[in-house]
């Protein structure tokens, strides 16, 4: 297929996939890229881009000796809400606990919100994502927590998709609702009998919170079988706020990810491992709460793969800037700077069963990429959290950013 879209002069050319280029970011020196039809057919050296066929008008990006890392993707995100909890985090700072009833007040004033109040909040949300340079998010209903307030937030969460890439997941067990506070029992049969059987193509994942305050793990394991019942990939909030048996649990069922991790032991890494689990790690909640870090270096250490993500919520971590979650990762969960790339890019994309068609610049991979401002990737976490994105592309397209140049070879 003859391309229609090139990258050249790509310093340095961070590619995020294994066998292409040097190191474990897979980087190509002075690299170049082709595309058709918004997807990746070659990537190497400049030098090597007149062998290639392309067609009549080809699209043309020059990065200037700038580096090029994938469209980076947040996989842990709570996108469609209303309100705040300003009050709340006020009195943490004075000293009061992070608690998971909070998410009740966000309920409150989500349920109350009408569908142009929630779709505009979520376009702005999706806006400053994407000035980070971020190409593709996750995005969890969990605050309406009715069947018709959840299939709400999922389906404003699809209308809201646009350069950002939205994928949705389904989490009616995020908190019991106040009208369920004395018949626990009786809500997870409503989400298992009431909400997941209606959701259809809503969603993607199921996601469950196991922490003390949420939802035990029997509860959820009985969640999670009628969510893989309807042909749900699994997710689990797991050892966030104490050691729940979440963890345990979500290697149990082979979910896609646990995330938060907070808790987690070495057993329950390598139990991680051995189900091929991605640890998604949030340290953005943590450093708002006052919380403990996640143990990033034990997990890898026993072989799990972490993905970072902002954790955007109003009540922990009411941020879009994924950028400086790479800083936190560094300096408090001492990964090192490529592992928190990674995190962003290769690994986040596992997080939703995508590795290989994004978060990685690999023949067959959307083609979503992200010229920084900058000749290194390590800026990505040396000059944090301020936006690195010169320009960003999203499926061939441009997006933001002076870079384009609509000409021919």
């Amino acid at each position: 297929m003859k391309a229609d879209f090139v990258l050249r002069g790509a310093g340095r050319l961070v590619t995020c996939a294994p066998g292409l280029g040097e190191g474990v970011l897979g980087v190509i020196e002075n690299g170049a890229l082709a595309a058709s039809e918004g997807v990746v057919r070659w990537v190497g050296v400049e030098s090597e881009l007149k062998s290639l066929d392309f067609a009549d008008a080809v699209t043309e990006i020059d990065a200037g000796g700038r580096a090029v890392v994938p469209g980076l993707i947040d996989c842990h995100t709570h996108l469609v809400f209303a309100g705040d909890r300003s009050e709340e985090f006020a009195s943490r700072l004075a000293g009061r606990p992070y608690e998971a009833g909070g998410v009740r007040t966000t309920v409150e004033a989500t349920r109350a919100a009408s569908d142009d109040e929630l779709a505009r909040l979520a376009a702005d949300r999706l806006g400053r994502f994407l000035s980070y340079g971020v190409t593709t998010i996750e995005a969890k209903s969990g605050y309406g927590l009715t069947p018709e307030h959840e299939r709400r937030l999922l389906e404003i969460a699809a209308r809201a998709a646009g350069p950002v890439e939205v994928v949705r997941t389904f989490m009616g067990a995020h908190v019991l609702p106040p009208e369920y506070a004395d018949d626990p029992d009786g809500y997870v049969d409503l989400v298992c009998k009431g909400m997941i059987p209606s959701l259809g193509s809503l969603a993607e994942f199921a996601d469950v919170w196991c922490d003390k305050g949420a939802f035990t793990v029997e509860q959820c394991r009985k969640i999670l079988r009628a969510a893989r019942a309807e042909g749900l990939s699994l997710k689990v909030h797991a050892e966030q706020l104490s050691h729940s048996g979440g963890a345990t649990l979500a290697a149990e069922f082979g979910a896609v990810s646990a995330d938060h991790l907070e808790f987690a032991t070495e057993e329950d890494a390598m139990a991680l491992a051995r189900s091929k689990t991605i640890g998604a790690l949030l340290p953005g909640a943590s450093m708002m709460t006052g919380g403990r870090y996640a143990p990033a270096r034990m997990l890898i250490e026993n072989g799990v793969r972490v993905a970072l993500s902002t954790d955007l919520n109003p009540g922990t971590s009411y941020t879009e800037n994924l950028i400086l979650m790479l800083a936190l990762a560094c300096t408090e969960l001492k990964m090192t700077p490529e592992e928190a790339i990674l995190g962003v890019t290769r690994h986040a994309a596992a997080a939703l069963s995508r590795e290989g068609k994004i978060g990685s610049l690999e023949p067959g991979a959307q083609c979503d990429f992200v010229p920084l401002d900058s000749k290194s990737e390590l800026d990505l976490v040396y000059h944090y959290g301020v936006s690195p994105a010169m320009s960003v592309i999203k499926d061939g397209r441009i997006f933001t950013g002076p870079l384009a140049d609509d000409a021919p070879l």
